[in-house]
């Protein structure tokens, strides 16, 4: 498979364009449902380090908290196998069964005083790792789901998403004071049950053949990798996101700098995250949008203010710092939701799960190499400092742009 050339299952070779998700009542139902849920995700990731932050006042643990959401991400190859070899549709009510066990638990451990910490962190770990199951085949069933435009409807997804994530810091910072921590962390487990809803509604992926039960899920992962590799646009992509993903790790960097260094409080900062991840709306609607899905400008733009937000983040002005790290997260999501596209329109579905689970794997390992580095970053160059080491690292991603710009088949 070439660049310019489409995979030919479900989508007909060679279509230019896909229809919008939204002529279809099936997406509007369960795109509602999973933006149910992901508001609560939005929640949850904004209350989830400020209770660690109050209770111990670390960056090194905050870091290690928010490193759970990448290293879950190496564990897709695996959840792909499943999917292609049972079904994405398998994975998805046991996944999200685990994951709202896991949210209750963990708030009876937070009203819990006195509860051991490593506790907290293990239902932390377990709600991620069956999140990990249920989105894998959520969004794998996808691209058979609504095959007339498999990479808008995926896009669209992540819109929604961002759209969700943005508005989780919101209500944060609107709720916290009447709702506490603990308030705020029911209403993430509530949201657990939209998408269930959803399934029960009859919208759902596709039952699949009987299951295969060879065990040899090397061979499987190795044929994922094959394809993987015989995609360009896909290969090249990945390959170019790898120096700029280790700056997904400012997340923590940056909660650390407001609550520490600018003080604000946690009404403030969930404001703060809601302006900032406004830009990743921005990124994703603007790109997911497109009818067109050649993005090679798309690529080039976003790694380009990738890179100056970044430098621009070390300033020490929070007004700059606000601004940038909305430019950040407009780029970023930009990217990401590029990369998203990519894979539903070129990767062939039978090998989907496998394929873009290795995808997931190559982008979650710098992204939970640079969380873990951050606070040894912190204490070798300075809080501030820190940005500079990435944004030097995202110039190895503008060589790598230039270079498949100029290739003879550069990356879509």
């Amino acid at each position: 498979m070439t660049v310019g050339q489409h995979r030919t299952d479900p989508v007909p070779a060679g279509r230019k364009t896909e229809a919008s998700p939204w002529s279809d009542r099936r997406f509007i139902v369960f795109a509602t449902g999973n933006t149910v849920n992901n508001l609560g995700e939005g929640v949850y990731s904004v209350v989830l380090p400020l209770v660690v932050y109050d209770r111990t006042h670390s960056l090194t643990l905050m870091s290690l908290l928010m490193a759970m959401f990448p290293a879950n991400w190496l564990l897709a190859p695996l959840r792909g196998v499943v999917a292609d070899r049972l079904g994405p549709g398998r994975l998805v009510m046991p996944g999200l069964t685990v994951q709202l066990a896991a949210a209750v638990a963990l708030i009876v451990i937070a009203m819990a005083e006195g509860a051991p910490l490593w506790l907290f962190f293990s239902l932390a770990a377990l709600n991620q790792l069956a999140a990990g199951f249920y989105q894998t085949g959520w969004m794998t069933g996808v691209a058979t789901m609504f095959p007339r435009g498999p990479a808008r409807a995926r896009g669209t997804l992540g819109s929604l998403f961002l759209v969700s994530q943005t508005s989780g810091p919101l209500l944060v910072a609107v709720s916290v004071g009447r709702l506490g921590y603990l308030g705020l962390l029911w209403i993430n487990a509530a949201t657990l049950l939209a998408p269930m809803i959803v399934w029960w509604c009859g919208i759902r992926p596709a039952r699949p053949a009987p299951p295969s039960h060879d065990p040899r899920f090397l061979r499987d992962l190795a044929a994922g990798w094959q394809v993987l590799r015989a995609t360009p646009p896909v290969f090249q992509l990945t390959l170019i996101r790898v120096p700029l993903l280790f700056s997904a790790g400012i997340g923590s960097l940056a909660l650390f700098l407001l609550k520490d260094d600018w003080h604000l409080s946690a009404q403030q900062v969930g404001t703060a995250l809601a302006v900032t991840r406004t830009g990743s709306v921005l990124g994703t609607v603007l790109v997911s949008q497109r009818r067109d899905p050649r993005l090679r400008w798309t690529v080039t733009l976003t790694v380009a203010g990738l890179t100056v937000s970044l430098f621009s983040m070390s300033l020490p002005l929070l007004p700059v710092f606000v601004v940038a790290w909305c430019l950040f997260n407009a780029c970023s999501s930009g990217l990401g939701t590029a990369a998203q596209m990519t894979v539903f329109t070129y990767l062939p579905t039978h090998a989907l799960g496998r394929a873009s689970g290795i995808v997931a794997a190559m982008n979650g390992a710098p992204v939970l190499a640079g969380q873990l580095l951050v606070p040894a970053l912190a204490l070798a160059v300075g809080a501030r400092g820190v940005f500079l080491v990435l944004g030097g690292a995202a110039l190895l991603s503008v060589a790598g742009t230039l270079h498949a710009r100029k290739a003879p088949r550069p990356c879509p």
